[in-house]
């Protein structure tokens, strides 16, 4: 086993060297572990990128570490993230991968270093460099079926020396963070709707079970805007059903940049409904949101460069808070109703749910 290992160690650059496994291998080994079951636990594509960073800083005891993924094409190699002086950084960068150093690691699939090279803040490998300069550790992220998802550049000092558990100490992590990728892709797949890249109405059936439970154990607020746009059978009867969905991506484009960021959920609910969850926002704040929506929306130009569509939309709020206890169903209806009274009184307006008997308008 002794001889497999150091055969297995000399088949990687110099600057890998044999370690004997001395009394901190229990302790490595615990938090190599730790680390896995940290990188797998995180299906936001975010989350596991700062803490996939900040991982492999604490392994590989790099300058900078970067982690580059492979696009749908095979074609470029997108910057996920950077960890330079203990914090992450985002550049909106990319390179090629076709007749480049970057291709060449990503086709090798195996750990090595090359000669140092910096584009901004992202450590890269190159062709060649001179004895004493830093250098460029590349982690290829191998996947499922063998399949080359990205790639980790780290850069070391020149005199930086890998022993043969550090080695695999980085590959297992670097494996553990391809299938995690990969695994976040999937359920971002899952949860989003193909069409307009908003939620699916089952992760919003999901959310706002966990905010009603959050309502009840702690003290706050929660609103709820469910959309339509008006009249929308018209626009696939009259242009065609493509036009219509390129409506649908435009309305759903609309709302996600006049939202509020990193807070508000906006899923398809079906159709031509859309539905706004809004958590810690009172009702008046979601009324301001939604007549918002409702006069962008009247006033904005659908439809592509050959036929411009106007459409509205109406909108039903409903709220509730920490002194109340409803379901998720009773919330949708709140909502359901104001939206019909909306569409009752003539459509592109704003409803508020006051009571079960009578929805105002404001």
């Amino acid at each position: 086993m002794e001889k497999q290992m150091q055969a297995a160690a000399g088949q990687s650059s110099g600057v890998f060297a044999e370690c004997e496994l001395g009394s901190g291998f229990d302790e490595e080994f615990f938090l190599l572990n730790f680390g896995t079951r940290l990188l797998t636990a995180f299906t936001n594509r975010e989350i596991l990128i700062d803490i996939a960073l900040e991982t492999l800083a604490d392994f590989s005891q790099g300058t900078r570490i970067a982690i580059l993924s492979l696009d749908e094409q095979c074609k470029t190699l997108e910057v996920d993230g950077v960890f330079y002086q203990n914090q992450s950084i985002r550049p909106n960068l990319s390179f090629p991968v076709e007749g480049t150093v970057l291709g060449k690691w990503l086709s090798q699939k195996m750990v090595g270093v090359a000669p140092l090279i910096l584009e901004g803040e992202v450590p890269l490998p190159a062709e060649s460099g001179q004895a004493g300069e830093d250098q460029c550790l590349c982690l290829p992220l191998v996947g499922s079926s063998l399949r080359a998802v990205g790639l980790v550049t780290i850069e070391i000092p020149a005199d930086r020396c890998f022993g043969f558990f550090e080695t695999q100490q980085l590959r297992v992590l670097s494996t553990a963070l391809a299938v995690s990728l990969e695994n976040a892709k999937l359920f971002s797949k899952v949860i989003h709707d193909s069409l307009t890249n908003l939620y699916t109405r089952r992760f919003y059936e999901i959310r706002v079970e966990e905010e009603l439970a959050k309502l009840r154990r702690n003290s706050g607020h929660l609103s709820l805007i469910l959309f339509d746009l008006d009249q929308f059978k018209n626009v696939n009867d009259s242009f065609g059903h493509l036009t219509g969905d390129e409506v649908l991506r435009q309305f759903a484009a609309l709302m996600l940049d006049h939202v509020r960021k990193g807070s508000t959920l906006i899923s398809r609910y079906g159709g031509e409904e859309f539905i706004l969850l809004m958590p810690d926002a009172r009702v008046e704040e979601a009324l301001h949101m939604a007549e918002r929506i409702v006069s962008l929306c009247a006033s904005h130009e659908f439809g592509n460069g050959r036929r411009k569509i106007r459409i509205t939309v109406s909108g039903g709020v409903a709220f509730t808070d920490h002194t109340q206890s409803i379901s998720a169903t009773d919330l949708f209806e709140r909502a359901d109703q104001a939206l019909y009274e909306a569409k009752h009184k003539g459509r592109n307006c704003v409803v508020v749910w006051h009571n079960q008997n009578a929805p105002y308008r404001i």
